[in-house]
């Protein structure tokens, strides 16, 4: 699993490779509570479209991250793409629950 982060703007893109699941998913968790810590912009967002596989530990992830960012205060965005994060995160229904775009819009670092 790649995790790759720019900042820009009042966002944290966080670039996520390979595969979200259960082998990785800790691993990433505890580099975004890192990040989140730090004293982290107003919006994170998250981003899949590199991600080739992902487990219900990876949408567990998300969705506690989710949670953590609305707890701060933040504005929380999962870009999934359209392989995948978003076939997965439509069936799972997780799409109702936090924040989930096609691509980044012109106003996130890219």
């Amino acid at each position: 699993m790649g995790l790759e982060t720019i900042e820009r703007d009042g966002t944290l893109r966080v670039e996520l490779t390979g595969e979200l699941d259960i082998a990785t998913a800790a691993e990433v968790e505890a580099r975004l509570v890192e990040l989140e810590d730090a004293d982290a912009p107003d919006r994170l967002v998250i981003d899949l479209t590199e991600v080739r596989f992902l487990d219900s530990t990876g949408l567990s992830l998300l969705i506690n991250a989710d949670r953590r960012a609305r707890g701060a205060g933040r504005r929380f965005t999962v870009v999934s793409g359209t392989g995948v994060p978003r076939r997965i995160l439509l069936t799972s229904g997780v799409d109702r629950l936090i924040e989930i775009v096609d691509e980044l819009g012109p106003e996130a670092p890219g």
